[in-house]
């Protein structure tokens, strides 16, 4: 007796060793799996930040570098709204368009650059993939706008339209819509703001001058990708919602729609962005920017919700349903992109993957949130990659 006695004792001791070792090891497995997961064709990943922007390689200087001449210039002639100040915006006149689910796709070429050639191949191939509106980069206007005023900026001005004239007509032609697209990750910091505007001056200006029109402006800023941010986070997050509500501020009297892109994570859900105070309230900037941008028709939120894959913790549904189902409750549109670069982590892509692969991916992507208000269509980045795509 007393020998089966000494053994259940050493019995229960194990078990209520093993027993919370246990209970570590599945905590941890489930901790990592987090910000891991399989990859089609590749290795697992646990890489959590988005990559270098691709415009980072074809970026204009003058996209990047600040001048002091023009910042001032902005700052006093269009008494533009910065950060912790909200717009009064006027949009009794503005209509109110009929939602369209968005298919949209970026392309990055310097505008001077776009020869017919090209660009009719560009416009065919959006077109026979079912490609509905195209992100066009004009940050190379910065080019012209700090230029000497004379004949010769006035000549490279005209190029310049004349070449973004004749794309617009032709994916018109084919019933493609054209935004454009501008941005750089300081844009809204106080001494870069004015290059936003000039942008949105151009195209006002562009606009009101020709029979092709732009449908919209689209701001890509990236400001998590400035070297502080990781140190400054609620500061340059709330420049950047200033510079918001100071574009939709300049926006009266035009019918042009609005759309900003941003990382999966403002919204706060992963930790990697803080609680902040903007417009007398505090809470993720996901909330605070669709909340700015619901105060003007049409305008989208484009979500980077880079991953090739749908199901599980860190797939596309799982990062994407947050934003959506939040958005639920506004006017504004959540558009999900999808990049097709040759990028690292490759989670982030379906550059080595297949058509048939991604058609199946999209289409539960879409199953999973055609029900919701919200949820706007998805876009592809960028036009070149994807043609790729075998």
């Amino acid at each position: 007796m007393k020998k089966s006695s000494t053994k259940k004792q050493k019995t229960f001791n194990v078990s209520y060793i093993v027993l919370p070792v246990l209970i570590g090891v599945i905590f941890i497995s489930y901790t990592y799996s987090k910000h891991t997961t399989s990859v089609v064709g590749s290795e697992v990943q646990s890489q959590i930040y988005y990559p270098t922007v691709y415009s980072d390689t074809h970026i204009t200087k003058n996209a990047i570098t600040s001048n002091s001449q023009f910042e001032k210039v902005y700052l006093e002639n269009n008494n533009t709204l910065l950060s912790n100040v909200v717009s009064s915006v006027n949009n009794q006149n503005l209509t109110i368009k009929a939602v369209e689910e968005e298919k949209g796709t970026w392309l990055w070429t310097d505008t001077l650059k776009i020869t017919p050639e090209y660009r009719d191949r560009i416009i065919q191939a959006a077109q026979k993939n079912g490609i509905k509106n195209i992100y066009l980069s004009i940050d190379t206007y910065l080019d012209i706008f700090v230029m000497p005023d004379g004949p010769e900026k006035d000549m490279r001005k005209k190029e310049f339209e004349n070449v973004l004239r004749s794309f617009i007509t032709e994916a018109n032609r084919n019933d493609i819509t054209v935004d454009a697209e501008a941005g750089w990750r300081n844009w809204a910091e106080t001494d870069n703001t004015y290059k936003a505007f000039a942008i949105l001056d151009f195209v006002k200006d562009f606009n009101s001058t020709y029979e092709q029109k732009f449908r919209g402006v689209q701001y890509d800023i990236e400001p998590y990708l400035l070297p502080d941010f990781e140190t400054n986070k609620k500061k340059i997050l709330n420049n950047f919602l200033g510079l918001a509500d100071g574009v939709i501020s300049q926006m009266n009297d035009t019918e042009l729609e609005l759309s900003f892109v941003i990382p999966e994570f403002y919204d706060g859900v992963d930790g990697r962005t803080p609680r902040l105070f903007y417009g007398f309230r505090t809470t993720y900037a996901f909330d605070h920017l669709i909340r700015i941008l619901d105060k003007r028709p049409n305008s989208k939120i484009i979500v980077m919700s880079y991953r090739n894959f749908t199901e599980g913790i860190d797939g596309a549904i799982s990062i994407s349903k947050d934003e959506i189902q939040r958005a639920n409750k506004y006017n504004t549109k959540v558009i999900l992109a999808q990049e097709f670069g040759d990028i690292d982590p490759a989670i982030y892509t379906f550059h080595n993957t297949s058509r048939t692969y991604y058609k199946q991916y999209i289409q539960t992507l879409e199953d999973s949130f055609n029900s919701d208000k919200s949820f706007g269509g998805i876009a592809l980045h960028y036009i070149n990659a994807f043609m790729e795509l075998n």
